[in-house]
């Protein structure tokens, strides 16, 4: 999958999830519908979602058409994602089927799939093992996320320090490794940062082309932090 698709999508179902139901305090129509820095945009875009699920399919697909910014089309995909059955609509798929999507470039199929497979990774050994052998990007992302849930803060088994969690986030030898280090960054700011948004805005700006998953880590707690 393309780099910026896989920074686009990489934590937009769990920031989804986490923040569509709190108000909004900044104009983030205006962001997603201008910034174009990526992260930025998409943090943005991540709150729109449920706005954007009441346009219809109709006008979304309509909208999906025009030039956008990143975080408006990120808002659409994730729209159209969550009304055309989110995950359910992928879960009672077959592995191959899956597997198949994946490798093509389909994020929420590799999410599936390794929810689907969710028994098989009991501790982040075993995850850490399933990332070293895979080759297929999305499936990267999507054992990523779930291994920074072992590594973020409260984790009972495999929780690493912020400080750790910032060295792996940018050297970590597989993408996956950085994904898992850029999930529990995020939840490790949204539980103890006190960095405004403004704040975030600018460590976007001074990592987005050198470290692409310490900005996804950025991006999901901007995206948090345009929900207050």
């Amino acid at each position: 999958m393309k780099r910026n698709g896989l920074r686009a999508l990489g934590l937009a179902s769990c920031v989804v999830a986490l923040f569509s139901f709190l108000t909004m305090a900044v104009d983030v129509a205006n962001i997603a519908a201008n910034e174009l820095i990526e992260e930025i945009s998409n943090a943005a875009g991540l709150n729109l979602v449920n706005d954007y699920v009441a346009k219809g399919v109709e006008e979304l697909n309509v909208l999906a058409a025009g030039n956008l910014t990143p975080g408006i089309a990120l808002a659409i995909d994730r729209a159209l994602f969550a009304i055309n059955g989110g995950l359910l609509a992928y879960i009672e798929m077959t592995d191959e089927e899956l597997e198949a999507l994946a490798a093509a470039g389909d994020q929420d199929a590799a999410d599936a799939y390794v929810f689907n497979n969710k028994a098989n990774f009991t501790n982040p050994a075993l995850l850490e093992e399933a990332i070293a052998a895979e080759t297929v990007d999305t499936l990267h992302v999507a054992y990523g996320k779930m291994l920074g849930g072992f590594y973020g803060p409260g984790s009972p088994v495999g929780m690493k320090t912020e400080a750790e969690l910032a060295v792996l986030v940018k050297t970590g030898e597989y993408l996956g490794l950085r994904v898992a280090a850029a999930t529990a960054l995020t939840t490790n700011w949204i539980l103890y940062s006190d960095l405004t948004y403004v704040d975030v805005q600018n460590a976007i700006l001074g990592v987005t082309l050198v470290y692409p998953e310490l900005a996804l880590a950025y991006q999901g707690f901007l995206a948090y932090l345009y929900s207050l």
